[in-house]
Formats: C-alpha cells, structure tokens, sequence
C-alpha cells in the first residue's frame, strides 16, 4: 500500500467513527517533553511502601515484599454506598519500586499485573449488580496521571456507558450478517498488511485503520476470548510481551498514552482487546464542533514507527 500523502476520511460503522488522516500537518516521530509528572516527591507517595503499607489491601500478590498490590480508590466517583451512582473502584500498584514505570517492568511483571487485572474482574463481576468493567492506565500528566508511581485503574459500575451498548449492537448484527465475529474477520483482514505491527501464536498486534489518536494501537488475542479473566497463562504472556514492546516505544520519545479495555459483565460475546491510545495531539475546535477526529498520523506510519522500519 502507497504512503498516505493526502488527507482522507476514514470511517468505522461499529465504533461509529469517522476520522480524517491528515499526515501532512505532521512531522516523523520526534521526542516530546518528559511526560513522567512530578506532582510529588517520592518521599509523599501514597503509593510507596512506606505509606501504601497502612493501607488494608483488596489483594496483594507476594508477602511483605509484594510484588503487585490493590487497594480502594481513595477518591471513587461511584461507591457500593450510592444506589443512584452504585460500583467500585480500585486502584493497581504495577510495582513496589517509585522510580519504575510499566514499560520498564520484565515482561513477566507486566503479565502479573494483566493477570492481577483478571484476578479482580473476575471478582468484581460477582456483584450482582455491576455490569460494566473498565481497566486502565493513565500514563504522563496529559494522559490523565495525578500520581508518577505506576499504577492502573479499575472501574467497575451499574451504568453502562450508551456508546459501549451501541458498538455491541452493531458488532451483533455485523456478526448476524457475516456469520462471525467482527474483531476476528478484523485480526484476519489485517494480518501482515500496512497496518500490522507484531503477532505470535497467540496475540496479534495494529494499528486500527481509523485510528482517533496519533500512533493508537491495538492488541488482540487471537482466541474469542470475552474478557481477561477468560486468558490462559500462555496468553498472559504473550499480550504482557507485546504491551511492553508498544508503550516502550511510547516511553523512547516520551509520549504520554492511556491504555484500556472493557466488558459489558452479562454479555458473553465480546472479543477482548487493549487499546493503546497515546496523546500527543490535543483536540480543538474542529474536533470539538464536527466531532470529526484529526489524526495527522496515518496508522500505516505508526505501525512502521512500532515496527522499526
């Protein structure tokens, strides 16, 4: 596929997006200013040993040396206590260390935080009465973080957020129409293409063709799987080992990112897949008045930015 030289519009009828790629207000990968916030110093860290220990833990993986730890959010914005705003929210510590971030973690640890992710969605989903699930990180101040030790969210509430239910209805009657999934037709159709970025066995990596965000990508297992407390060890792995290689190129030219994923609880047919969203660029009038998205990065140019090449 020739480079993206003009700008074109990109639609997505299941996550009911249309999107302008716009490559040439765009220059090649460059580094940013640090995204690593210092709204504290290590020594007020709430989430450092020395303070988050107090803390009564909802889980903790290792003993008083632990590895990963999981407490309450201090500051929720839904409870167990408001019928009106009803779930929980929790708060994951990555590592015990301040000074390291996610990326720099062996692929190992980050495998133990996705399986931790498993771990507590699984036991979130036994509420009755939760019936949306959101993970995610905010990494750098412009992605959303308060706090610079490594840590990851999880929401979990009674509401499910209207656009969610919409990309599911459309992703049902897509699979009514073409007799599979979605997401697998996606994974196939973009296997080695422009847009790819890694795969092993289990896991496939890209970069979506109507991508919102400059360099978004998107990881996949391979295997239908509902939700990541569905994974197997192996799969773990293999996504912790593609994470790492993605938001560690984020990490070398010091982009900030979100990263996510989520499950409707009561609905058993959604494929699983972490999105990547980094934030370098900032949405304006345009985007805010048209809802139309301006990437000045085509995804074919962030997967060869991913890829090395």
């Amino acid at each position: 596929m020739p480079k993206v030289q003009k700008a074109e519009i990109r639609d997505n009828y299941i996550h009911d997006r249309t999107v302008i790629i716009a490559p040439g207000r765009s220059k090649r990968p460059h580094n940013f200013p640090s995204h690593v916030p210092t709204m504290m110093p290590k020594r007020d860290c709430p989430f450092c040993p020395e303070k988050v220990d107090i803390v009564k833990p909802i889980y903790q993986l290792g003993g008083a040396n632990w590895k990963i730890k999981v407490i309450k959010n201090k500051f929720p914005v839904v409870d167990q206590h408001n019928q009106a705003v009803y779930g929980r929210q929790e708060v994951v510590i990555e590592s015990r260390y301040h000074e390291k971030e996610l990326a720099e973690l062996p692929t190992k640890d980050i495998a133990a935080v996705l399986e931790v992710f498993g771990r507590r969605v699984k036991d979130l989903s036994r509420d009755n009465k939760i019936n949306y699930i959101l993970v995610f990180k905010n990494d750098g101040g412009k992605a959303g973080a308060s706090i610079d030790h490594a840590h990851s969210q999880i929401f979990a509430s009674e509401f499910i957020p209207p656009h969610v239910l919409e990309k599911l209805k459309r992703a049902e009657e897509y699979e009514i129409k073409h007799g599979e999934c979605y997401y697998c037709r996606l994974i196939r159709r973009e296997f080695k293409g422009p847009r790819w970025i890694s795969h092993d066995s289990l896991t496939a990596a890209f970069t979506p063709y109507a991508s919102t965000y400059n360099y978004e990508a998107w990881v996949f297992p391979r295997r239908h799987v509902d939700n990541i407390s569905s994974l197997r060890h192996r799969e773990f792995h293999s996504l912790a080992k593609m994470l790492k290689m993605i938001i560690g190129k984020l990490n070398e030219i010091n982009l900030p990112y979100n990263f996510y994923l989520h499950q409707v609880v009561h609905y058993k047919d959604e494929h699983l897949y972490l999105r990547v969203c980094p934030r370098r660029d900032t949405w304006a009038g345009l985007e805010l008045g048209s809802r139309l998205i301006v990437n000045t990065v085509a995804p074919e140019e962030a997967a060869k930015f991913y890829r090395g090449k």
